[in-house]
């Protein structure tokens, strides 16, 4: 009918949050915003609290409660990322204490590191500590590099 609002039903399962790694979790749910073109506050709101399991939701269930009248997504955004995330003072410790390269290949680590950094350069301090986590053979072959593009 004219004048009426028409409203779309889009689905969309989101996988359950991620409390170890919120900021890629909200990476991985705001694409599939993207996708589906959902920009208005409220549905992304209730997407985000459907993907929430009981005890993250049990954390936070006072803002469930009585979310604000507006900018309900950017509120549980910022308050998932600051219960679950990383402090910055625990990003900047956390290289410093790992326990070298395990399992896993030396991009790999340098992923997990970088990651860490959320979004500043690289520097010859950062250099360093990724080398110090290697085998000393890898270190000695990965020494000689330059790294102008971790």
């Amino acid at each position: 009918m004219p004048g009426e609002e028409q409203q779309n039903a889009v689905w969309l399962k989101l996988p359950t949050f991620w409390t170890t790694q919120p900021q890629v979790w909200f990476k991985q749910a705001e694409a599939q915003f993207h996708i589906r073109q959902i920009t208005a506050d409220d549905t992304r709101y209730y997407y985000v609290v459907s993907a929430l399991d009981q005890n993250t939701a049990g954390r936070i269930i006072d803002y469930l409660r009585e979310p604000p009248v507006g900018n309900k997504y950017k509120g549980i955004k910022t308050l998932l990322n600051t219960t679950f995330g990383l402090t910055r003072q625990e990003r900047a410790a956390k290289p410093l204490h790992m326990d070298g390269l395990g399992d896993r290949k030396p991009s790999e680590l340098m992923n997990e590191m970088l990651a860490l950094m959320e979004g500043h350069k690289s520097c010859l301090l950062f250099e360093q500590i990724f080398l110090e986590q290697m085998p000393e053979d890898i270190r000695l072959l990965l020494a000689q590099d330059t790294f102008t593009d971790p």
